[in-house]
């Protein structure tokens, strides 16, 4: 599983998760088809216009900013 961020600048149908993915919204997806085996892995193509890898989970950034933030007027 990865995370994707939807920049198409719009709503995508997405029918893998069973519902729509709103302009900006980061969600975790499928890196394999759900007929994927491990002998013959299918991997799922994102396409770049659309969907953005997120690298790590925002609420996690975040917070690594504000210990960040609080760190440097300490100082």
């Amino acid at each position: 599983m990865s995370l994707k961020k939807n920049i198409s600048g719009g709503a995508l149908d997405v029918p893998l998760l069973g519902r729509q993915v709103e302009a900006d919204e980061v969600v975790e997806v499928p890196d394999f088809q759900p007929d994927s085996t491990d002998k013959d892995p299918l991997p799922i193509i994102w396409p770049p216009d659309k969907w953005e890898p997120v690298a790590d989970k925002p609420a996690a950034k975040a917070s690594a900013k504000a210990d960040d933030t609080s760190g440097k007027a300490a100082t």
